[in-house]
């Protein structure tokens, strides 16, 4: 017996524990008659809209009742079979009738689209006793599975589905906890399915991609930029070396790193939307996501520079100090990193920051002029001691401002400005 499209509580409960419950697109009306409004793919189970890419989910769920004893690899075989089939079909009766309708109106797809299926088995034993217990299967697909069971429509890659399992997919968002990192993964997969490359599950294929040169070409391409006009001196050599045939090692200790940090900030990050939503004060919703949509590549800079916090002098730890950071996943964001002094009337104490935020960013501003920066983040940093013990605590504060081009007259005056505190 299948009891298809059960209860979509697992679905949700995904989206809710994961960012992407940041991302989830309102659901879109049609009009009489049953065409698009927008030039959004209508009929889907869940719409996801980044910065600069939609995600699509097609989602089933099924529970089968059998004896245990009926129960063998190519049972389970049987039924992925089956469900994945009928994502296909559906994804396909979906596509045609939406593409054809987005063709007609001329709409103009501005972002990158991914068209994803997940599969969910669960077992139930006992069938026909109250509260039966049910048993999720665990599993995964790999290349082999859609070459002789379920063939993919490759024809057009922007269209293709590409399909994973429930736990498997959860799995992804734990590793790549962004969105830029999930959808570089996802361009990764669907270029595997493609052109045909095997491999023997997803999860094999998620640990080739964080080690290869797929995953750190993005922020060597940024930071080639940033060379261009002379706003760092050159690419990081970890970077270049984690892209060499040869380094597998190193390039899973540099992973490894970055994932770590990527943890610690997100924990700053959770603390800091928190402490800000219940003094009252929530950070707006367009700077919370421009914050998540950033990298994990990124995360891991802005860590390692909160970091070496431990190996400043005394000094610098009094009077307070200034470290930049870019972002490696766009060109034109700018991180202003003020670590607040000790000294409370300090010009770099955390009340004066926070009071003269607005004038710091302004100043940045006129520095970053050649090329004018599209973000521009003030990150306060606030090492306080513990009360129950000898460590301390780390706080932070974000401030944003959206760069703009200045006049001659204007930027002159912030030099001259600058001169003069300089020689305070």
């Amino acid at each position: 017996m299948d009891t298809q499209q059960a209860a979509s509580s697992i679905w949700q409960q995904m989206v809710q524990q994961s960012f992407l419950s940041l991302y989830e697109a309102a659901k879109y009306e049609t009009a009489n008659d049953d065409s698009p409004t927008s030039d959004q793919f209508q009929g889907y189970d869940f719409v996801f809209e980044f910065s600069d890419a939609r995600i699509y989910l097609l989602v089933n769920d099924v529970m089968r009742q059998a004896s245990q004893h009926d129960i063998d690899s190519s049972q389970v075989r049987e039924w992925r079979k089956e469900v994945v089939n009928q994502l296909i079909k559906r994804h396909a009766a979906l596509y045609q009738k939406n593409d054809k309708s987005l063709t007609n109106s001329d709409v103009q797809r501005d972002k990158a689209v991914y068209f994803i299926g997940l599969t969910s088995l669960a077992v139930q034993h006992h069938a026909g006793r109250a509260e039966a217990p049910t048993y999720a299967i665990g599993y995964e697909y790999g290349s082999q599975f859609f070459a002789e069971d379920c063939v993919l429509d490759l024809d057009d890659e922007q269209s293709v589905l590409q399909v994973f399992s429930y736990q498997n997919f959860i799995d992804i968002l734990r590793q790549l906890v962004t969105p830029s990192d999930l959808t570089t993964f996802l361009d990764f997969h669907r270029r595997q399915l493609t052109s045909f490359e095997s491999f023997q599950d997803e999860s094999t294929l998620l640990a080739q991609f964080l080690q290869s040169p797929d995953f750190h070409q993005r922020a060597i391409a940024v930071q080639e930029q940033l060379v261009k006009y002379e706003l760092i001196d050159q690419i990081e050599p970890r970077l270049l070396k984690a892209m060499e045939l040869g380094q597998t090692d190193f390039a899973a200790a540099l992973m490894a790193e970055i994932q770590k940090n990527t943890g610690m900030w997100y924990k700053l990050f959770n603390s800091l939307v928190k402490d800000a939503y219940e003094a009252q004060r929530p950070l707006p919703k367009a700077q919370v996501d421009t914050l998540v949509d950033e990298s994990m590549y990124t995360y891991a800079c802005l860590i390692e520079k909160i970091l070496a916090y431990r190996t400043m002098d005394q000094d610098s730890r009094w009077n307070g100090y200034v470290r930049h950071e870019h972002s490696y996943r766009v060109f034109g964001r700018h991180y202003l990193m003020v670590f607040y002094a000790q000294d409370p009337h300090g010009s770099l104490s955390a009340e004066q920051v926070r009071g003269a935020h607005q004038d710091l960013l302004a100043e940045l501003n006129a520095q970053m002029q050649t090329p004018v920066m599209q973000d521009l983040f003030l990150i306060g940093v606030e090492f306080r001691p513990c009360e129950d013990s000898v460590n301390t605590e780390v706080h932070l504060d974000a401030f944003y401002q959206s760069g703009a081009l200045i006049d001659a007259n204007t930027q002159r005056l912030y030099q001259q400005l600058a001169q003069l505190k300089a020689q305070l």
